[in-house]
């Protein structure tokens, strides 16, 4: 029979970085809310095959997240190799 189950230990440093983080990414967010148009055709700026409309801080989180997960990939890779 299992004893009662325990919650996993965060660590300080957890807290130390995540709060931190998450208030810079709070106060980016709200100073970023104005809507730009992201355009993914380089050959035509007035009239773009694929273009996005969308407030500037989720552009700038995706693009924060996509170097993340690239990163994580790399790392994952390098260390599968070995």
């Amino acid at each position: 029979m299992a004893g009662p189950t325990r919650a996993p230990d965060v660590k300080l440093s957890t807290y130390a970085i995540g709060i931190p983080a998450a208030l810079v990414a709070a106060v980016v967010a709200v100073a970023n809310r104005q809507s730009v148009l992201v355009s993914l055709d380089p050959f035509s700026q007035t009239a773009p095959a694929l273009a996005l409309q969308m407030p500037l801080f989720i552009l700038l989180f995706l693009a924060v997240g996509a170097g993340i997960l690239l990163g994580w990939m790399a790392s994952a890779i390098t260390r599968r190799r070995k």
